[in-house]
Formats: C-alpha cells, sequence, structure tokens
C-alpha cells in the first residue's frame, strides 16, 4: 500500500491525538504532507485553524492548494493571511462557501469583493466577512440589516472598528452583542450616558470605561 494512503488513514484515526496527527505530517515529505493536511481537512473538523505546514507551505504548494479541484485544499490554504493578491482575489470568487468563509478576514479584499461574498453566500459567510479589518462602514450598516439576521452579525460589528452609531444602535438590541458594543467609542453619548445606568453590570463598566476616553 502506497505510504501517503497509510499516512492518511492514520491521521483520520478519530483515537489520535492533534499532537501525534502533527508528528504524521512531521514525518512525511512535502508532497505527502500537504495529500495528508486536504485528506485530514475532509474527514476531520480542523475548524478555522491555520495549520502550521499550511503557513509553512511554499509559493508553489500555495499555488497548488489553491487551484486544487478539492474543496478541502482551497479551504485549508484560504487560512492563510499572506496570500498573494492574484490567489486571494481568486479564492474570493470561490463556488465554495467555506472557502470563502474561510478567506474572509483576508486583508486587502475590496468592498465589492466582500459585498459578493454576501451576495452569493448569505448567511453562511456574513459573520466571517464582519470580521474583516477592511469592511467599510456602509457595508457593516447592512450586516447588521441582513434578513435573516445572525446573532454573531452583531458581537463582530459591535468591536469592528469600522462601526458607526447607527450600526451599533442596531448591535445595542442584541442581548450578546450589548456589552461590546457599550465599549465602543462610536457610540453617542446620549445613548452612552443611558448605558451607564444599565441593568447589567458588564454594560455599565464597558459603557464607563467608553466615557473616560
Amino acid at each position: 500500500m502506497p505510504v501517503h494512503h497509510i499516512l492518511c488513514g492514520l491521521a483520520a484515526n478519530p483515537a489520535l491525538s492533534s499532537e501525534l496527527v502533527d508528528r504524521l505530517i512531521a514525518i512525511a515529505d512535502d508532497g505527502i504532507a500537504i495529500s495528508l493536511l486536504t485528506h485530514l481537512a475532509r474527514t476531520a473538523k480542523i475548524g478555522a485553524t491555520l495549520l502550521p505546514r499550511i503557513a509553512a507551505a511554499s509559493p508553489a504548494e500555495v499555488e497548488e492548494l489553491a487551484t486544487s479541484p478539492d474543496l478541502a485544499a482551497r479551504m485549508l490554504v484560504a487560512q492563510r493571511r499572506d496570500l498573494p493578491p492574484e490567489i486571494r482575489n481568486r479564492l474570493a470568487g470561490d463556488p465554495g462557501a467555506k472557502v470563502v468563509k474561510a478567506l474572509a478576514r483576508h486583508p486587502g479584499l475590496s468592498e465589492t469583493q466582500l459585498r459578493a461574498m454576501v451576495d452569493r453566500h448569505g448567511i453562511r459567510v456574513l459573520a466571517k466577512v464582519a470580521t474583516n479589518p477592511d469592511a467599510s462602514p456602509a457595508l457593516l450598516e447592512d450586516l447588521v440589516q441582513h434578513k435573516p439576521a445572525v446573532q454573531k452579525v452583531f458581537r463582530e460589528v459591535a468591536r469592528h472598528r469600522s462601526a458607526t452609531a447607527s450600526a451599533l444602535l442596531v448591535c445595542l438590541t442584541d442581548q450578546q452583542a450589548r456589552p461590546v458594543a457599550a465599549g465602543h467609542p462610536a457610540v453617542p453619548p446620549p445613548v452612552l450616558t443611558e448605558l451607564l445606568a444599565d441593568g447589567e453590570g458588564v454594560v455599565r463598566r464597558r459603557a464607563y470605561a467608553a466615557s473616560l476616553t
């Protein structure tokens, strides 16, 4: 049996710890390691994690992963935040929602690209788009008004540096986002005064801290 089949079978074993999987990847040569990671992404719940071997991938390996017909491979490389613009832009238009979701936080994406992600994939990528450091104030306002709403969007917008007063007012209506939004410097002073008397202690504390800045 080929070595990479043996290693892939071992890595997919749910009884193996992450440390043992890392050791399997470490002993594999470059080509097999990439194949192993891709197999692992298909069979295990890696989540929004940039794996060390992907972070260390060479430019040729990044290109190989980004152009792979395997969605799992493209999703792995989309977790990087230092992709060349041409690869980043190609992945921004990927038909796979999981790939776009992994990429959505990448710096340098334009507002047009971010809005296109939301138009194509909707609620599956909404919260991740809200975390993009280059998301515009106008886009953040639209995200909190999206129907159907995604609760995590309110929390992400509430902590975003570009959130506007109008976007924060919407976030303040969400129980989980309210404490986060209360501490944002863009909260209007009259609203901040009201938050200082809020029934929740954490909201009052964060509003007080914001009032001192």
